[in-house]
């Protein structure tokens, strides 16, 4: 994508993207809570007025179909009176974790498509000419699920859970995890839900909370109800154990193609809710196991 800036005092500047293969169009960095996406830019001045040594960019970054304003790139100057007739800038803007977490929402595993509006201005010249340029960078999905992995779990969940990565009876199902997030990210959502099932799996084989023993719900009345809620406040482990079966049983759903189950249709926010469980799950379990409570 090329597009020149032309300023009143003759001025002209051409934009263009960065060159395939190089450093990505568009990139994210990690910070605390916030991160910072870096648009990347070539500057190549064709013609600078006389007493002009920079030019001053600012302007907004948008997304493309229809999501709106993402956030206003901080003002970068560019300096023009360089040996080299072309000089790479990066116009910044400030992101949140939820914002990365909706333009991923957005996105559902295609490529990220952003619009660029860029205004630029001569700070040096007497008329103090400015110039606007709109331009759409398109990033493949591929280089931008890169960009998010290097984010880390922060904008996984909006709770971070830390997995037992390091060894251990809990590692196989936090390796499942770690899989099927990664899956989520790239638009693959049945086999997220794959995954999930298979780290549920893996949690159930340890034997460490009860199975099977959920009450048969026909034979409860309204205070019998409440009785088994203060029953399973009291004991958590039962409590934790139906969630578990709960969860490997909807895990089940892509698996098959008949009954009730077979015309669903499996989304992000099935990936996400089911993968957010087993993580809580299995961040409950890792303590119980690290206080002993191994059966």
């Amino acid at each position: 994508m090329v597009s020149d800036m032309k300023f009143e005092d003759g001025t002209l500047l051409r934009l263009r993207s960065p060159e395939p293969g190089g450093v990505p169009p568009v990139s994210l960095m990690p910070g605390l809570g916030a991160h910072r996406l870096a648009v990347r830019v070539e500057v190549e001045r064709l013609d600078v007025a006389e007493a002009v040594n920079q030019a001053m960019f600012s302007g907004e970054l948008r997304a493309a179909g229809g999501l709106g304003w993402i956030g206003s790139f901080l003002t970068t100057s560019v300096p023009l009176r360089t040996k080299a007739g072309r000089v790479s800038v990066d116009l910044i803007v400030p992101l949140i974790s939820e914002q990365v977490l909706e333009l991923e929402r957005h996105r559902n595993g295609q490529d990220m498509a952003v619009l660029l509006d860029v205004e630029g201005a001569l700070p040096q010249s007497s008329g103090h000419p400015f110039a606007h340029i709109q331009e759409e960078r398109r990033i493949p999905a591929s280089v931008w699920e890169n960009q998010i992995e290097q984010l880390g779990l922060a904008v996984s969940f909006t709770v971070t859970v830390p997995l037992p990565m390091n060894g251990g009876p809990l590692a196989t199902a936090a390796k499942h995890l770690r899989t099927a997030d990664r899956q989520i990210t790239a638009g693959e959502y049945p086999d997220a839900i794959r995954e999930t099932r298979l780290a549920v799996g893996a949690m159930r084989k340890l034997n460490i909370w009860p199975q099977n023993g959920s009450k048969k719900r026909d034979d409860q009345d309204q205070d019998d109800r409440y009785g088994v809620i203060l029953d399973r406040l009291t004991d958590q482990a039962d409590a934790y154990a139906d969630l578990v079966q709960a969860v490997f049983t909807q895990g089940s759903g892509p698996q098959h193609n008949d009954g009730a189950i077979g015309s669903a249709s499996w989304v992000r926010s099935d990936a996400i809710a089911l993968n957010g469980m087993a993580a809580s799950l299995l961040y409950r379990l890792a303590e119980t196991v690290r206080t002993g409570g191994v059966r």
